[in-house]
Protein backbone atom coordinates (compact mmCIF):
# COMPACT_ATOMS: atom_id res chain seq x y z
CA UNK A 1 0.00 0.00 0.00
CA UNK A 2 1.39 3.28 -0.81
CA UNK A 3 2.86 5.79 2.39
CA UNK A 4 0.11 8.50 1.27
CA UNK A 5 -2.76 5.98 1.31
CA UNK A 6 -1.38 4.95 4.20
CA UNK A 7 -1.18 8.31 5.93
CA UNK A 8 -4.47 9.10 4.90
CA UNK A 9 -6.07 6.26 6.53
CA UNK A 10 -4.24 6.82 9.49
CA UNK A 11 -5.63 10.04 9.96
CA UNK A 12 -8.85 8.20 9.69
CA UNK A 13 -10.05 9.68 6.67
CA UNK A 14 -12.48 6.94 5.18
CA UNK A 15 -11.17 4.15 2.11
CA UNK A 16 -14.39 5.55 0.25
CA UNK A 17 -13.38 8.41 -0.02
CA UNK A 18 -9.33 7.69 -0.42
CA UNK A 19 -10.74 5.27 -3.58
CA UNK A 20 -13.48 7.91 -4.77
CA UNK A 21 -15.78 4.28 -4.74
CA UNK A 22 -18.30 2.83 -2.52
CA UNK A 23 -20.24 -0.34 -3.12
CA UNK A 24 -24.01 -0.11 -1.81
CA UNK A 25 -27.01 -2.54 -2.32
CA UNK A 26 -25.51 -4.54 -5.44
CA UNK A 27 -24.39 -1.37 -7.09
CA UNK A 28 -21.01 0.80 -7.53
CA UNK A 29 -20.91 4.23 -6.81
CA UNK A 30 -18.79 7.17 -6.77
CA UNK A 31 -18.13 9.22 -3.58
CA UNK A 32 -16.92 12.85 -2.79
CA UNK A 33 -16.19 14.39 0.73
CA UNK A 34 -19.44 16.08 -0.45
CA UNK A 35 -21.63 13.23 0.36
CA UNK A 36 -22.26 10.66 2.74
CA UNK A 37 -20.73 7.56 1.97
CA UNK A 38 -23.63 4.85 1.64
CA UNK A 39 -24.36 2.79 4.47
CA UNK A 40 -25.54 -0.92 4.86
CA UNK A 41 -28.15 0.13 7.06
CA UNK A 42 -29.20 2.15 4.48
CA UNK A 43 -30.10 -0.99 2.07
CA UNK A 44 -32.95 -1.84 4.28
CA UNK A 45 -34.71 1.26 2.88
CA UNK A 46 -33.86 0.41 -0.67
CA UNK A 47 -35.68 -3.16 0.00
CA UNK A 48 -38.77 -1.33 1.47
CA UNK A 49 -38.88 0.58 -1.16
CA UNK A 50 -38.70 -1.81 -3.92
CA UNK A 51 -41.55 -4.20 -2.06
CA UNK A 52 -44.05 -1.11 -2.07
CA UNK A 53 -43.36 0.24 -5.34
CA UNK A 54 -45.84 -0.48 -7.50
CA UNK A 55 -45.91 -1.31 -11.12
CA UNK A 56 -44.90 1.87 -13.27
CA UNK A 57 -44.55 3.98 -9.87
CA UNK A 58 -43.20 6.89 -9.56
CA UNK A 59 -40.99 8.27 -6.56
CA UNK A 60 -39.31 10.77 -5.04
CA UNK A 61 -35.80 10.84 -3.66
CA UNK A 62 -35.19 14.09 -1.02
CA UNK A 63 -31.73 14.67 0.35
CA UNK A 64 -30.47 12.26 -2.24
CA UNK A 65 -26.54 12.90 -1.61
CA UNK A 66 -25.40 10.28 -3.83
CA UNK A 67 -28.15 9.30 -5.35
CA UNK A 68 -27.44 5.33 -3.66
CA UNK A 69 -30.93 4.81 -2.15
CA UNK A 70 -33.12 5.54 -5.78
CA UNK A 71 -30.60 4.46 -7.96
CA UNK A 72 -30.11 1.16 -6.49
CA UNK A 73 -34.14 0.59 -6.07
CA UNK A 74 -34.72 1.46 -10.09
CA UNK A 75 -31.86 -1.06 -10.70
CA UNK A 76 -34.26 -3.49 -9.38
CA UNK A 77 -37.54 -1.81 -10.59
CA UNK A 78 -36.77 -0.87 -14.44
CA UNK A 79 -40.43 -0.04 -14.54
CA UNK A 80 -40.53 2.82 -12.13
CA UNK A 81 -39.09 6.69 -12.44
CA UNK A 82 -37.82 8.78 -10.08
CA UNK A 83 -36.83 12.33 -9.22
CA UNK A 84 -34.28 13.06 -6.87
CA UNK A 85 -33.41 16.49 -5.15
CA UNK A 86 -30.52 17.86 -2.73
CA UNK A 87 -29.41 21.17 -1.19
CA UNK A 88 -26.03 20.14 -2.82
CA UNK A 89 -24.55 21.37 -6.46
CA UNK A 90 -22.15 19.23 -5.94
CA UNK A 91 -24.31 16.14 -5.09
CA UNK A 92 -26.54 16.85 -7.10
CA UNK A 93 -23.85 16.37 -10.16
CA UNK A 94 -22.45 13.41 -8.49
CA UNK A 95 -25.98 11.50 -7.72
CA UNK A 96 -26.23 12.40 -12.10
CA UNK A 97 -23.36 10.64 -12.52
CA UNK A 98 -23.94 7.79 -10.53
CA UNK A 99 -27.17 6.99 -12.11
CA UNK A 100 -25.34 7.11 -15.28
CA UNK A 101 -22.40 4.87 -14.19
CA UNK A 102 -25.71 2.37 -13.47
CA UNK A 103 -27.44 2.96 -16.63
CA UNK A 104 -30.85 3.99 -14.89
CA UNK A 105 -30.19 7.55 -16.29
CA UNK A 106 -32.58 7.52 -18.59
CA UNK A 107 -35.33 7.15 -15.86
CA UNK A 108 -33.86 9.33 -13.24
CA UNK A 109 -33.69 12.76 -12.64
CA UNK A 110 -31.71 14.68 -10.24
CA UNK A 111 -32.77 17.94 -9.17
CA UNK A 112 -31.17 21.08 -6.63
CA UNK A 113 -33.50 21.78 -3.94
CA UNK A 114 -34.44 22.87 -0.35
CA UNK A 115 -36.64 20.88 1.09
CA UNK A 116 -37.48 24.08 3.01
CA UNK A 117 -38.63 25.38 -0.38
CA UNK A 118 -39.57 22.80 -2.82
CA UNK A 119 -42.62 22.02 -4.76
CA UNK A 120 -42.71 18.41 -5.29
CA UNK A 121 -43.89 16.58 -7.93
CA UNK A 122 -47.26 14.07 -7.99
CA UNK A 123 -45.53 10.82 -6.89
CA UNK A 124 -46.09 7.46 -5.11
CA UNK A 125 -43.71 7.06 -2.45
CA UNK A 126 -41.11 9.68 -1.25
CA UNK A 127 -38.39 8.29 0.24
CA UNK A 128 -35.62 10.12 2.36
CA UNK A 129 -32.42 9.84 4.80
CA UNK A 130 -32.67 13.35 5.52
CA UNK A 131 -30.26 14.21 7.88
CA UNK A 132 -31.30 13.17 11.83
CA UNK A 133 -28.05 13.41 14.44
CA UNK A 134 -28.75 15.93 17.22
CA UNK A 135 -27.14 19.04 17.15
CA UNK A 136 -25.49 18.14 20.20
CA UNK A 137 -24.27 15.21 19.38
CA UNK A 138 -22.61 15.66 16.02
CA UNK A 139 -19.92 17.00 16.86
CA UNK A 140 -19.02 14.01 19.52
CA UNK A 141 -19.36 11.31 16.30
CA UNK A 142 -16.04 9.31 15.36
CA UNK A 143 -13.32 11.31 13.81
CA UNK A 144 -13.82 9.77 10.50
CA UNK A 145 -17.33 11.05 10.20
CA UNK A 146 -17.32 14.79 11.72
CA UNK A 147 -13.94 15.69 9.72
CA UNK A 148 -14.41 13.75 6.60
CA UNK A 149 -18.23 13.69 5.86
CA UNK A 150 -20.39 16.45 5.28
CA UNK A 151 -21.86 18.15 8.75
CA UNK A 152 -24.60 19.47 5.99
CA UNK A 153 -25.89 16.22 5.81
CA UNK A 154 -25.96 15.29 9.41
CA UNK A 155 -27.13 17.42 11.77
CA UNK A 156 -31.05 17.22 11.92
CA UNK A 157 -31.35 20.31 14.59
CA UNK A 158 -32.31 20.43 18.17
CA UNK A 159 -34.26 16.82 18.21
CA UNK A 160 -32.90 15.73 15.30
CA UNK A 161 -36.49 15.16 13.46
CA UNK A 162 -36.55 18.63 11.86
CA UNK A 163 -36.32 17.29 8.18
CA UNK A 164 -38.88 14.77 9.06
CA UNK A 165 -41.12 17.67 10.44
CA UNK A 166 -40.87 19.51 7.13
CA UNK A 167 -41.72 17.14 4.66
CA UNK A 168 -43.97 15.62 6.40
CA UNK A 169 -45.98 19.15 6.60
CA UNK A 170 -44.85 20.11 3.36
CA UNK A 171 -45.43 16.70 0.82
CA UNK A 172 -48.48 14.39 0.07
CA UNK A 173 -47.34 11.73 -1.78
CA UNK A 174 -50.15 9.20 -2.91
CA UNK A 175 -48.78 5.92 -1.31
CA UNK A 176 -46.66 6.65 1.67
CA UNK A 177 -43.26 8.73 3.24
CA UNK A 178 -40.26 5.86 3.64
CA UNK A 179 -37.16 7.26 5.69
CA UNK A 180 -34.50 6.07 7.44
CA UNK A 181 -34.25 7.38 10.87
CA UNK A 182 -32.09 6.89 14.16
CA UNK A 183 -31.52 4.04 16.08
CA UNK A 184 -33.52 5.39 18.68
CA UNK A 185 -36.02 7.67 16.68
CA UNK A 186 -38.92 5.30 16.65
CA UNK A 187 -40.70 6.28 19.29
CA UNK A 188 -40.46 10.40 18.39
CA UNK A 189 -41.14 9.45 15.03
CA UNK A 190 -44.09 7.97 15.80
CA UNK A 191 -45.27 10.61 18.24
CA UNK A 192 -44.68 13.36 15.16
CA UNK A 193 -46.71 11.39 12.73
CA UNK A 194 -49.47 10.95 14.94
CA UNK A 195 -49.80 15.14 15.80
CA UNK A 196 -50.13 15.35 12.22
CA UNK A 197 -52.59 12.57 11.73
CA UNK A 198 -50.56 10.27 10.11
CA UNK A 199 -49.96 6.33 10.84
CA UNK A 200 -46.44 5.36 11.62
CA UNK A 201 -44.74 1.54 11.45
CA UNK A 202 -41.57 1.51 12.57
CA UNK A 203 -39.02 -1.37 11.39
CA UNK A 204 -35.98 -2.36 12.92
CA UNK A 205 -32.86 -3.03 10.93
CA UNK A 206 -30.51 -6.63 11.41
CA UNK A 207 -29.08 -4.80 15.03
CA UNK A 208 -32.32 -4.39 16.26
CA UNK A 209 -32.24 -0.65 16.53
CA UNK A 210 -34.96 1.16 15.07
CA UNK A 211 -34.40 2.19 11.09
CA UNK A 212 -37.17 2.74 8.58
CA UNK A 213 -40.66 4.40 9.27
CA UNK A 214 -43.54 4.00 7.03
CA UNK A 215 -45.88 6.61 7.05
CA UNK A 216 -49.35 6.90 5.61
CA UNK A 217 -52.32 9.97 5.92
Amino acid sequence: MPEEIKNRLANGEPMEYITGTAYFYREEYNVTPDVLIPRPETELLVERLTERLQEGAHFVDLCCGSGCIAISALCERDDCTADAYDISEKAVALARANAQKNGVSDRYRAWIGDVRKLICPVCDIIVANPPYIQTSVVATLDRSVIDYEPWLALDGGADGLDFYRIILQRFTPVDCFLFEIGYDQGEAIGRLAGSLGMMCEVSKDYSGHDRIACIKK
